[in-house]
């Protein structure tokens, strides 16, 4: 692993050098209050298992901006807008009829398979207490083609952060969600663990799963274990999962490579395998749902990280 990223790392450092960057700025650059982050995400065509002939890929774009302002040097305010697109690749191999039951995802899809949010994002933290991070973020996701209270997602995420030693920090906290006739929570519990410098494992329930191995300052080799979760409202049209609501679980287990091309900037690729997912569909009012578990797949994609 160390020979691969002094591999992919050497070109990088050909291009700081002759521009005079230090190699050690690479992994500690000066903080900076704005970020910009973009991801793309694509899982291949799976079969259905109870849904012959029909199968089901999946993919999404995520571009958010973040910024931190500080108020004093122990707390601050955080704001952030985020942009959520995703694509329902709901397929059949061979012609079906509009009556069949079997057949009621596949129409949904057919009909539109293209959905997005848009989402603000408001809270504040604070490091007044000794080794401890305290945050408090708000977030409403609202369609832009159906801008009102009842088709949004609102979350309260409160965290903690305890730093018991340079090497071992432990995570604390709980997710609340709303919206969409469902009310859902989450308890944030984990841990962070450096048993080696070059070496960090996360085991965050529900948003962090993954080790990442520092090959050299500009160049990190990870794995993770990643959920996808996707809920939202169907349009109204004629069909009978018309303002129904659906909402796609996927986890997946990927492999990825970061490269810190400049001070503060990164580029990362990942791929993996998608394994235990599924699609649920209900009416309006959240009931009668109707749960469609599809096998295992490929996927793939990367993201781009800039601060500013």
């Amino acid at each position: 692993m160390t020979l691969f990223g002094h591999l992919l790392s050497t070109p990088v450092y050909m291009v700081g050098d002759a521009c005079g960057k230090d190699r050690d700025e690479y992994r500690n650059p000066p903080l900076k209050a704005f970020s910009i982050e973009s991801q793309f995400l694509q899982i291949e065509n799976a079969d259905f298992k109870t849904l012959p002939n029909q199968s089901l890929g999946y993919r999404q774009t995520d571009t958010m901006f973040f910024a931190t302002l500080p108020v004093t040097d122990m707390s601050g305010f955080l704001v952030s807008a985020r942009y959520l697109g995703a694509e329902v690749l709901w397929k059949s191999s061979k012609d079906l009829q509009n009556t069949d039951p079997h057949a009621l995802g596949y129409f949904a899809f057919q009909d539109k398979s293209f959905y997005q949010y848009v989402s603000l994002s408001a809270g504040a933290y604070t490091l007044a207490l000794t080794n401890w991070q305290w945050s408090v973020l708000f977030s409403g996701m609202v369609d832009p083609e159906n801008i009102e209270m009842g088709s949004g997602v609102y979350q309260v995420v409160l965290s903690s952060k305890y730093h018991a030693s340079e090497a071992f920090a432990v995570v604390i906290g709980v997710i609340n969600e709303v919206g969409l006739h469902d009310k859902q929570a989450w308890p944030l519990l984990g841990f962070s663990y450096k048993p080696e410098d070059k070496l960090t494992l996360n085991c965050i329930y529900p948003v962090n799963f993954s080790a990442e191995y520092q090959c050299t300052s500009v160049c990190d080799l990870g794995a993770a274990y990643r959920l996808t979760r996707f809920r939202k409202k169907f349009p109204k049209n004629s069909l009978t999962t018309s303002e129904g609501i659906f909402e796609y679980s996927g986890r997946e287990i990927e492999g990825s490579v970061k490269l810190i091309f400049w001070p503060g900037q990164s580029l990362k690729v990942f791929g993996g395998y998608s394994v235990g997912n599924d699609i649920s569909l209900t009416n309006p009012h959240n009931e009668d749902e109707k749960i469609y578990k599809f096998g295992s797949s490929l996927f793939f994609g990367g993201s781009a990280n800039l601060h500013f």
